[in-house]
């Protein structure tokens, strides 16, 4: 799962000076991790993109699927959905509601597909590191449109806690389950700026690992990913990021196994300087992966 939700965000590392995040961090319980002081600034109240493909040689297709997220009166996330294509014919969409405390920490995030619930609970320091998180199934008694759900049956699926050991230069996490035993050990490892340059996971079982690197430029700019670890197989992968003159990234090259897999190219709405468009040339599966991006405003 770690693996998975990694390599979904990692490969979406967008700019810090638009919408989103330069770093995609899998650790973050909301993704998209994005800029919530710019959603606010820009009295964005949600994003629309439509994603499209041009395999070489043909024209472009739509298959309908699309990423929407929604924000609240003080720039917090709410609600989002995601369509998928279950056939060629069939469509799904997976709906997410977010719950927050009166510190602004995300406490429930509710994701059903159908009548099927996907629910995580948290808990936090408060410094704002993780305390608890628990994961669950749940079946409703009752739900409404606006997101009013009264809970029927819950399944736990995992719960665990969290327990932290500072040092100058990297924090140890301590993981562990129900039954109050360590699964896991992170460490993450900061430079004298106090930036994260890396972090790596290691499990109580077996040699599993997974581990992150981060590079800066001397506008302390992310412009080197690197994952590597062995959740499914070896892995090794990184994403190398240019910008332009405005601070905006330019593009980035994504590599497998130090062989370039894809290309990608952003584009900027020249009035509000959010991305409008993303060109993501697939070099294996030669086609060209098109995201287009709507949004809408808080009237002034």
């Amino acid at each position: 799962m770690r693996l998975m939700a990694f390599l979904i965000s990692f490969f979406i590392c967008l700019n810090s000076y638009a919408q989103l995040q330069a770093f995609q961090d899998d650790e973050d319980v909301i993704t998209p991790s994005f800029r919530y002081d710019m959603i606010k600034i820009e009295h964005i109240t949600s994003i629309y993109i439509q994603y499209e493909y041009k395999p070489d040689g043909q024209q472009i297709y739509d298959d309908g699927i699309v990423k929407y997220f929604h924000f609240d009166s003080i720039g917090r996330m709410d609600n989002s959905y995601l369509t998928i294509k279950e056939s060629k014919e069939n469509w799904d969409t997976i709906r997410t509601q977010y719950y927050y405390d009166s510190h602004n920490y995300l406490i429930i995030k509710r994701t059903n597909e159908g009548n099927f619930y996907d629910t995580w609970y948290y808990r936090w320091y408060d410094d704002g590191k993780m305390k608890k998180r628990a994961h669950v199934h749940e079946v409703p008694l009752t739900t409404t449109d606006n997101g009013t759900f009264r809970i029927g049956t819950q399944t736990v699926l995992s719960a665990d806690s969290f327990a932290y050991v500072p040092y100058p230069k990297q924090i140890q996490r301590y993981g562990y389950n129900e039954e109050n035993k360590i699964y896991e050990k992170t460490i993450t490892y900061l430079d004298d700026k106090k930036r994260m340059t890396s972090r790596n996971f290691h499990y109580a079982v077996g040699w599993l690992y997974s581990q992150v690197d981060l590079q800066y430029d001397e506008s302390n700019r992310v412009i080197d990913c690197a994952y590597s670890g062995n959740l499914n197989g070896e892995t090794h992968k990184s994403v190398s990021t240019s910008y332009d003159s405005k601070g905006n990234i330019s593009g980035q090259k994504l590599f497998d196994n130090g062989k370039q897999t894809d290309n990608i190219e952003y584009m900027y709405d020249n009035t509000t300087g959010l991305i409008s468009n993303q060109l993501d040339r697939d070099y294996t599966k030669a086609v060209i992966n098109i995201a287009r991006f709507t949004y809408t405003f808080k009237p002034n």
